[in-house]
């Protein structure tokens, strides 16, 4: 039987998926990119960050046992 998450569960969940994502996109475009094109990207992924900090004060979560505070 599967377990179920919390929304806040499953909302930190596709935040980790997300940040494995983006570290995948750096890591491969890295390589060949242009100092430009590589610029570019970090621009993006600094402004996600700042999106999911936002995300992430709205909807707070007690990090010790993933049920949102009192």
């Amino acid at each position: 039987m599967a377990i179920q998450m919390t929304p806040q569960e499953v909302f930190l969940q596709a935040v980790t998926n997300m940040e494995d994502s983006l570290a995948n996109t750096l890591n491969a475009v890295s390589v060949n990119a242009t100092p430009q094109e590589l610029e570019r990207i970090l621009k993006l992924i600094i402004k996600k960050e700042i999106v999911l900090e936002f995300l992430l004060e709205e909807f707070p979560m007690d990090i010790h046992n993933g049920i949102p505070p009192a």
